[in-house]
């Protein structure tokens, strides 16, 4: 590989964001195989649950270097760090940069640009060319944000390049998803369903005790089924809740596996009911059919799990498009809108579609 070959990718954000950013980054690897490629991503702070892009990306092998810099500096030393970094890339010398960044204002696209093209600088800047935030108040449908991403690296590509992208689990890490399912006395005949009950703000969140009533519906009308809890550490009291409603043929792993061996533990199950989260693009990119409750926070289509077989639950009030962390005058009336008969009889057809087990 020649030394003067080398390719900066740009790629912050959470869980989520980093899974529908695959593809892109996998076409820029396939596109150029003869470049070093340096990730430069954000820090995650010690104590913090957020998941740094790097260790999802570390196990892929795209990556021969990552640097980390300051998500939002507060003082003199992180602006300075921040710098230090950027005149560290200089020196590199990079051919191509790549801006994988979420949805940017036009301000944001500026800066990034006053930042790689100016500071870092290379000869080829490869972003997008348009701003995607704020999102247009009256937008009825949105291109996938998996899509926005990959258009950066291919101007050609189609949706179809999402819909057979496959996440790949380390032999490592799918062993360890096993044996824990072994260790919890989870038989080979046992139907898996993954449930999710996060998510990473609350206007996205799906009431907790609908969680818990579509799981005992579920566990109700299957006499094989078995419930995973699936989630963060931050998610451990809520899954523990869960789990003591829906008793012994249930099992709360939030907090208890790393990215890819959540990812181990639902390429086992039949089916994975979850909000708009990291978790269910994580259920989806292991193939596994999902029902996705979501709110009308976004537009329709922009964050949907990528892959065929999804059920997507979404009501659009009035509202829709708000763009909210937190919603409170109108009580999130997008989500307590879909009801617990819907994603149940929704989870029952997926799992009945699948043959995978009995009426009790």
């Amino acid at each position: 590989m020649p030394a003067n070959l080398r390719a900066l990718v740009y790629r912050p954000g959470s869980l989520g964001d980093t899974l529908v950013s695959l593809p892109a980054i996998a076409e820029i690897r396939r596109q150029y195989p003869r470049h070093r490629l340096t990730l430069l991503t954000e820090n995650t702070p010690i104590g913090s649950t957020r998941v740094s892009p790097w260790a999802i990306l570390k196990n892929t092998g795209w990556f021969e270097d990552v640097h980390f810099y300051v998500v939002k500096p507060v003082s003199m030393r992180d602006r300075r760090c921040n710098l230090a970094l950027a005149m560290r890339l200089r020196r590199v010398g990079f051919d191509d940069i790549f801006s994988l960044a979420p949805p940017r204002t036009t301000r944001q696209l500026r800066f990034d640009a006053a930042v790689f093209r100016g500071l870092v600088g290379a000869p080829h800047y490869h972003a997008a060319t348009t701003p995607a935030w704020p999102p247009a108040a009256d937008a009825t449908s949105g291109i996938h944000e998996g899509l926005r991403l990959l258009h950066i690296v291919d101007p050609t590509a189609s949706a179809d390049c999402l819909r057979d992208y496959r996440l790949l689990v380390p032999d490592a890490e799918r062993a360890m998803g096993q044996d824990l399912l072994a260790d919890l006395g989870v038989r080979q005949d046992n139907v898996l369903i993954g449930v999710a009950p996060g998510s990473g703000r609350s206007s996205t969140t799906w009431p907790a005790e609908r969680f818990a009533a579509v799981g005992s519906a579920l566990l109700d009308r299957f006499r094989n089924v078995v419930l995973l809890a699936i989630g963060g550490s931050q998610e451990r009291a809520l899954c523990d809740q869960l789990c003591g409603s829906w008793g012994p043929r249930s099992h709360n792993l939030a907090g208890r596996l790393s990215v890819f061996g959540s990812a181990s533990i639902l390429s086992r199950c039949t089916t994975f009911i979850g909000n708009d989260s990291g978790s269910t693009h994580l259920a989806a990119m292991v193939g596994i059919p999902c029902v996705a409750i979501f709110s009308a926070r976004n537009a329709p289509g922009q964050w949907e799990p990528m892959g065929p077989h999804h059920v997507v639950l979404q009501d659009r009030p009035e509202c829709a498009g708000c763009m909210l962390d937190e919603c409170v005058d109108e009580a999130k009336k997008c989500l307590t809108r879909i009801e617990t008969a819907r994603v149940v009889r929704e989870a029952a057809s997926m799992i009945a579609s699948r043959g995978a087990c009995l009426s009790a």
